[in-house]
């Protein structure tokens, strides 16, 4: 039997597998068992986090609704507001129309409105189902001393609990803010309330566990909320940690007064109880929340127990598992593991044992030799490929430098030409494509600009984008007639281009001296004008066919008075046409949009304006077009 032992490989496996597995099963258990208590804790503690942060989440959100009611009608108070008696239909209208909202007060600084007097706040509330209106101020309520109206009169201010002075039996607290008249003073505080009973329900309305209940303070450990039934006002969260023997209640408060966030195990009066805390988002309040600790944890026993059956039942599994498997275990592997990794570093042609078994080891040796051989092929292949395509992309990237060589960079005024502001950008959606622009001095008096795009992309439309532009300088320097250049450009194209592409164009010549714009459009998308009086429009041409269309049609240039201070704004429909993520297009709204807000800008900072804007809207969406944009603005000549 020993005999066999020593020389069974088979025999030796099994029993240091099953010898290992018998002595560890405890400490296996132990820490298996550590680890499940412990993910089972988290989960729980997990779930009363989630719920606490909803919680969070509601009363953050409810606070934010609160606050914006008051920023939001402060200005028309100051704008519209001529009849000081309207402001109670305004305190009414809050009130009615916002359900989380009890109360609203605007209360005037004294003689504000001189035929009212010393006090005067209209104010609001909810009693019942409906809503009553009231002066509050008088020399009984003089809200000049009140918390609120002292804590707002510099910034946004948030009041402790206190008794609503038109209902006594609700607790409210009110946020308020400064309104100022129209040179900076202080005029009025407008003050909203919200109840805690609202509070309440909201945060209460995500309970992670029976009896659970959520406390609110302020920065200075004030309540907000409590326990239903347990008294706010007057009363301090330091103070009960005081009176509390748990010394962890004193620790909850100084991390919730702290702002930090966190879960904390504390006696609640007689009661063991789980405390989640943290910060209400945008707020200097904190909240948390109290679960019985038996609501969180009293199942935990149960599934101990199941865990320890069901880890008896798998050990027996494994031990049988193993005896089987390590049977099976016959050939060495480990001259055949070398041969693998010695492949898996690139040696494909290393030598693989000999296997002659017809069973999964022989399928095996069939696979890797297999894999030697088209590994071998497809690296050859590749190092070709890849060749030939740094090759290709080599001569692209030469191409594209050589296409934007052909367009100015930057316009270089020569004399009697510093005062026009010019500036152009394009970008191909390849390396190379089909959109164009050009701008130069014809003669002393008169500038030329054009902008074009040739249908389709990539290398074709780069070599017609070429020579349009060639042709163009060539022509204009015989002619500056729009209708004599854009007429022998259709013609030349058509004569030697490809009658499946064509050209949108428009061509412009500006005379310095008159101010006299020529210009013709050649199917291209009408630029944009901003008039010197500021107003924005779209400058609308006749429509002509596209160049190289038809060699028969005839294109006649058109004019206008060019303002100083007048700004033209041109491009291609890369701009108009550039879709978002979600295949939405940029649209000529959103263009007019933008340069109506932003119509002050030099022609530099607007073309780069317009091309960030369209990158924004575009975000991670592959560039689908080429884009160019050109902008010309002419002051007056000196």
């Amino acid at each position: 039997m020993f005999d066999r032992y020593n020389k069974s490989f088979s025999a030796k496996l099994s029993f240091y597998v099953i010898s290992f597995i018998t002595v560890l099963s405890v400490i296996l258990f132990g820490i298996f068992y550590h680890y499940s208590t412990k993910t089972l804790s988290k989960e729980a503690e997990d779930k009363i986090q989630t719920m606490a942060e909803l919680a969070n989440l509601n009363v953050s959100s409810l606070l934010s609704k609160v606050e914006k009611i008051p920023d939001n009608l402060g200005w028309m108070i100051v704008e519209y507001v001529k009849n000081p008696d309207s402001l109670f239909s305004i305190t009414r209208r809050i009130v009615k129309e916002n359900a989380e909202i009890f109360g609203c007060a605007i209360a005037f600084e004294p003689y504000y409105f001189p035929q009212k007097g010393h006090y005067f706040a209209p104010y609001s509330f909810m009693s019942g189902d409906t809503v009553k209106t009231m002066q509050v101020g008088s020399e009984d309520y003089n809200y000049f001393e009140k918390g609120w109206y002292k804590g707002a009169r510099q910034t946004r201010y948030w009041s402790k609990p206190y008794r609503d002075a038109g209902d006594p039996d609700v607790i409210t607290t009110s946020y308020a803010v400064p309104i100022h008249g129209k040179k900076g003073e202080l005029i009025a505080i407008l003050s909203v309330d919200l109840t805690n009973k609202w509070l309440r329900n909201l945060a209460n309305s995500m309970k992670p566990y029976e009896g659970s209940y959520t406390v609110i303070i302020d920065k200075q450990g004030r309540y907000i909320m409590r326990k239903e039934g347990e008294d706010t006002i007057g009363m301090n969260m330091f103070r009960t940690a005081e009176e509390s023997p748990d010394p962890g209640v004193a620790r909850l408060v100084n991390e919730m007064a702290a702002g930090n966030s966190g879960s904390m195990i504390v006696k609640d009066g007689k009661t063991l109880s789980y405390v989640y805390y943290t910060g209400i988002f945008a707020t200097d309040w904190y909240m948390a929340v109290v679960c019985p600790y038996d609501q969180v944890f009293g199942k935990l026993n149960q599934f101990n127990m199941y865990m320890l059956l069901g880890f008896l039942l798998l050990l027996l599994f494994i031990y049988g598992v193993c005896f089987l498997a390590v049977r099976r275990i016959t050939k060495p592997l480990t001259r055949f593991s070398e041969s693998a990794r010695a492949i898996a570093g690139g040696d494909f042609n290393t030598s693989l044992p000999t296997i002659r078994s017809k069973d999964e080891l022989g399928e095996l040796y069939d696979s890797f030799q297999f894999m030697q051989k088209q590994l071998t092929e497809y690296i050859e292949r590749l190092r070709s490929t890849t060749t030939a395509n740094e090759k290709i992309e080599s001569e692209l990237r030469i191409a594209h430098d050589i296409q934007l060589g052909m367009v100015p960079e930057k316009f270089t005024p020569s004399v009697g030409s510093e005062f026009i502001d010019i500036h152009a950008i394009l970008r191909p959606a390849k390396q190379v494509g089909g959109d164009l622009y050009d701008y130069f001095m014809l003669n002393e008096d008169e500038f030329g600009f054009a902008i074009g795009d040739v249908s389709g992309k990539g290398v074709p439309a780069a070599l017609l984008m070429s020579t349009t532009i060639s042709q163009m300088r060539s022509v204009a320097m015989l002619d500056t007639s729009l209708n004599y250049i854009i007429n022998v450009i259709n013609r030349s194209l058509i004569r030697n281009g490809n009658t499946s592409m064509f050209v949108t164009f428009f061509a412009g010549v500006l005379n310095l001296n008159t101010r006299q714009l020529r210009f013709c459009n050649a199917g291209h998308p009408y630029p944009v004008m901003i008039k010197a009086d500021g107003s924005v429009q779209v400058f609308k041409t006749e429509d002509n066919l596209p160049l190289g269309v038809s060699s028969d049609y005839e294109y006649k240039e058109q004019s206008c008075y060019f303002a100083p201070g007048t700004q033209l704004v041109l491009y291609s429909d890369g701009v108009t046409e550039a879709q978002n993520e979600n295949a939405k297009f940029y649209k000529m709204e959103r263009l007019l949009q933008f340069i109506e807000k932003n119509k002050n800008l030099s022609s530099r900072a607007m073309v780069e304006g317009i091309i960030a804007n369209v990158d924004a809207y575009a975000g991670n969406a592959e560039q689908s077009d080429d884009l160019t944009v050109m902008s010309l603005r002419c002051d007056v000549r000196r």
